[in-house]
């Protein structure tokens, strides 16, 4: 005959993966409580605004990406929030937006006089 184990509840069977005498742990990094702080919302908007400003608009975003840069990167120093990363792409995005739209408004301006 066969050999059936009797656990504490009067059930019959083999116990399946998981239930007692097994050590049952989340996989790897799952849940890590010591990571990274998440980037904040500033140094997002920094850098959205700077692809922004690079791609479509190229007058106010640039602008505004420069200055949440600054701002998200100073957050960051200071431990307040994470995405010095992303804030760093939005202020650089933000200074070449910001030099493109003045050497926009340059080149229309002496355009315009009829010196080119």
């Amino acid at each position: 005959m066969a050999d059936q184990s009797v656990s504490a509840g009067g059930a019959t069977g083999i116990q399946a993966p998981g239930g007692p005498g097994y050590d049952v742990q989340p996989p790897a990094g799952y849940g890590h409580p010591g990571g990274a702080p998440l980037p904040s919302g500033k140094a997002t908007a920094s850098m959205v605004l700077g692809i922004v400003g690079l791609l479509l608009i190229p007058i106010i975003p640039p602008i505004i990406a420069l200055c949440l840069g600054i701002s998200a990167r100073r957050m960051a120093d200071r431990g307040e929030g994470g995405g010095r990363g992303q804030a760093t792409a939005g202020m650089v995005m933000g200074i070449i937006g910001t030099a493109f739209a003045a050497l926009g408004v340059v080149v229309a301006t002496l355009m315009a006089l009829s010196v080119i």
